[in-house]
């Protein structure tokens, strides 16, 4: 067409010539190297440029090969690309693991207790611990426990506290307090029956040991009076008085009541120095010959008064006293 642009004209030609080159000709009949006719990529036409300046050939970009980005996993038949596992998101915001003192309890708990199943010796605060499993059971006993032996001394003082002094200590209520009592309790209850199956006459030092479990570590005096009978078996133990740190009041009536009242034809006297010291004072000496005046018109005898002290005990009869 006259007038048309020259070179759309050559651009047309260009194009014309790329599918020509591409095309199979049509007389090839070897099936073997029949190939599906390729299509020709599509051409963005250019835009034209300024008048004055020559077009330049119109060439095919060179294809790069497509890289995978896939890392190569070697297998025994092929090297094969696998996906990339995916990053676990981190949580920017999550918390730093923290020390789990159920478990920590836990452990210790059993620890603990399978050194006492082995018979392993335990400190007498871990002693406590034990005992304050079964009354704390959601706490840390490890501190109460100390807390305990810091303010009372000892296992024995800690157990043989009164229930009000124990639940002066941060930890410590009525179920532990309770507890303590019935523990003091089963201790005496096993001393007593060891002490009943004995002639009282040869074993003073049984009759020592069974009042110690109660009185070492009393904080206050107490008066106790153990009834015998005629073969100086042991028919029962009695409180008969309590007092403060250093004073107890004794009335002869009441000693000779309770004697009465248990059928006893002797009794042996008991109290203890919560000072730890058992060395009778002039006080003690006098009581005593008071309640053997007392009972002596009844045929009651007083075989002996021993005083209990935090490492040994003293026998009035054994000085002379009496």
């Amino acid at each position: 067409m006259d007038g048309e642009d020259p070179v759309l004209e050559r651009l047309r030609a260009a194009v014309a010539a790329r599918v020509a080159d591409t095309v199979p000709p049509e007389t090839s009949t070897d099936p073997a190297g029949a190939r599906p006719p390729v299509q020709p990529a599509p051409v963005t036409p250019q835009p034209a440029p300024a008048e004055g300046h020559d077009e330049p050939a119109a060439t095919q970009p060179a294809r790069k090969p497509v890289q995978s980005t896939l890392p190569l996993i070697e297998t025994a038949d092929a090297t094969v690309a696998s996906e990339p596992t995916p990053a676990e998101p981190k949580d920017s915001a999550a918390k730093p693991k923290t020390f789990d003192t159920n478990d920590y309890r836990h452990g210790h708990r059993q620890r603990l207790r399978a050194r006492f199943d082995a018979s392993e010796t335990l400190a007498d605060y871990e002693l406590l611990e034990l005992l304050l499993f079964r009354s704390i059971p959601r706490r840390d006993t490890k501190p109460i426990a100390h807390a305990l032996m810091k303010r009372f001394g000892s296992f024995t003082a800690v157990v043989s506290a009164p229930a009000g002094e124990l639940k002066s200590v941060k930890g410590i209520g009525d179920s532990v307090a309770a507890d303590f009592k019935l523990i003091r309790a089963a201790a005496e209850r096993f001393a007593f029956a060891s002490l009943a199956q004995k002639d009282l006459v040869k074993s003073t030092d049984d009759v020592v040991t069974y009042y110690r479990v109660q009185l070492r570590d009393a904080v206050r005096e107490e008066f106790h009076t153990l009834f015998l009978d005629r073969k100086n078996h042991v028919i029962a133990s009695e409180r008969l008085a309590s007092g403060t740190v250093d004073h107890t009041p004794v009335y002869p009536r009441e000693v000779l009541q309770a004697a009465l009242r248990h059928g006893a034809t002797a009794i042996v006297l008991v109290h203890n120095h919560p000072s730890g010291d058992p060395t009778p004072s002039r006080e003690d000496v006098s009581m005593t010959h008071k309640l053997i005046a007392a009972l002596e018109p009844v045929s009651i005898s007083v075989h002996d008064h021993l005083i209990i002290g935090r490492h040994k005990a003293v026998s009035l009869r054994a000085e002379g006293l009496i």
